[in-house]
């Protein structure tokens, strides 16, 4: 598996599509991890607010959460068992 096709197997569900979760939830983190660097080399002036930080925050622990409770839930356990009856 080459580090492309490993990379898009991050941002698909059980089902092999790929979901919108993990993808906003990693754009935020990029977002938040680059607002956190550019920061350090600034001055206070110019930093986002705190509020807009929190709120990328939240987006991201709700995104990823979310997306691991999928992963985990009893719905995509039951679809599996289908599939495999059959």
């Amino acid at each position: 598996m080459t580090f492309g096709q490993w990379v898009v197997e991050l941002f698909k569900d059980e089902r092999g599509m790929i979901s919108i979760k993990p993808v906003v939830a990693f754009m935020g983190a990029v977002f938040l991890c680059g607002t956190m660097l550019w920061n350090s080399f600034s001055t206070q002036d110019i930093a986002p607010a705190d509020s807009l930080t929190n709120a990328v925050m939240v987006i991201v622990a709700i995104g990823l959460g979310a997306d691991s409770l999928d992963k985990f839930s009893l719905k995509g356990k039951k679809s599996d068992d289908e599939n495999t009856s059959e």
